[in-house]
């Protein structure tokens, strides 16, 4: 599925649910980080997130915005939207708009 063709608004919750896992355990492998070097980062146990990355729990915003700095991404695009829409946001001078 390719982010154009996502339609995260109109999305049912558990699709979406299972969309933001995809995005989290896809930023996850593409920084080469482990499930135990993100789960210390987050301050939770690897078992934790990994039930995250298998759409069994749900991150928390805290959590979403950790990932988010992490892993260089938008929060926007980890919960689902496509990139066009969280690339047009306005940067800050500081750096990325972490939304």
């Amino acid at each position: 599925m390719t982010d154009y063709a996502v339609n995260a608004i109109a999305m049912p919750h558990e699709k979406r649910r299972k969309l933001v896992a995809s995005r989290i355990r896809k930023a996850r492998l593409d920084s080469g980080l482990s499930q135990r070097d993100v789960a210390n980062i987050l301050q939770t146990s690897q078992a934790s997130y990994c039930r995250m990355e298998a759409a069994m729990a749900e991150p928390s915003a805290v959590q979403l915005a950790t990932l988010s700095s992490t892993y260089g991404v938008s929060v926007l695009w980890l919960l689902g939207y496509p990139n066009f829409i969280a690339l047009a946001l306005p940067q800050s001078s500081s750096g990325p708009n972490l939304i």
